[in-house]
């Protein structure tokens, strides 16, 4: 975790007693891929799914694959340009607005360049998504960590990348554990997802989603402050 992601998760006041939700932006608040996949139409270029992974499937017309270097480079226009636009997934704000009415508290962990932080805040603010954000590099487990750290009550992660949940899964090994939720969005590339192998929750959608953490964080808040009250 770089010294930005720490000094953001230091600012955070979370109250001890509540649940918490960390979750994911792109491909899970946002629509990431549909975005992007229309960004390179209108440069003449084509987002094809032969793998998981960016590199070797932005290619032009006559099926000819970017180099890694020009990948990176467009993919660092295309945060510059569009990162305040990205549309909302369906029932996700109703989804959060939900959780938070019945004492979840909301962080949301995204993976991309710091200077483009102030952005996505914006977008995310006209999509009613008004919590915490947060950006990171790398590997999202130290920073999973250090927000669970904050908090005594259930802590849930949701994400599309399997590998940011395993990354959760180490850095939170039990006593310190962190329910997973493997966001699955309908994209091309879903086909390609590689094997989850930590315990998690698998969602297709925001309803489905909702239900999930409904369970896992509001439903065991409820019963302890039950027990505590008699």
């Amino acid at each position: 975790m770089d010294a930005s992601t720490a000094a953001q998760i230091d600012a955070l006041a979370l109250q001890t007693h509540r649940p918490l939700l960390i979750c994911d932006v792109d491909e899970v608040l946002v629509r990431f891929i549909d975005a992007f996949t229309d960004w390179l139409r209108r440069r003449g270029l084509v987002l094809h799914n032969a793998s998981w992974s960016l590199e070797g499937n932005i290619r032009t017309p006559d099926g000819v694959a970017l180099a890694a270097a020009e990948v990176r480079h467009l993919l660092d226009v295309f945060f510059a340009q569009c990162t305040e636009h990205l549309p909302l997934m369906d029932g996700a704000a109703e989804a959060l607005a939900q959780l938070a009415r019945q004492g979840v508290q909301v962080v949301l962990l995204t993976n991309l360049p710091h200077p483009w932080r102030p952005a996505r805040r914006r977008n995310l603010l006209r999509h009613g998504l008004d919590f915490p954000l947060v950006s990171n590099t790398g590997p999202k487990g130290p920073a999973v960590r250090a927000l669970r750290r904050k908090v005594r009550q259930q802590v849930a992660f949701v994400d599309d990348h399997p590998d940011f949940l395993h990354s959760a899964a180490e850095h939170c090994a039990p006593p310190l554990g962190v329910h997973l939720v493997h966001f699955v969005a309908d994209n091309p590339f879903v086909v390609h997802l590689p094997d989850m192998r930590a315990p998690h929750v698998r969602v297709r959608n925001w309803r489905e989603a909702g239900m999930a953490l409904h369970r896992l964080l509001v439903l065991p808040a409820l019963k302890q402050h039950r027990e505590v009250r008699t």
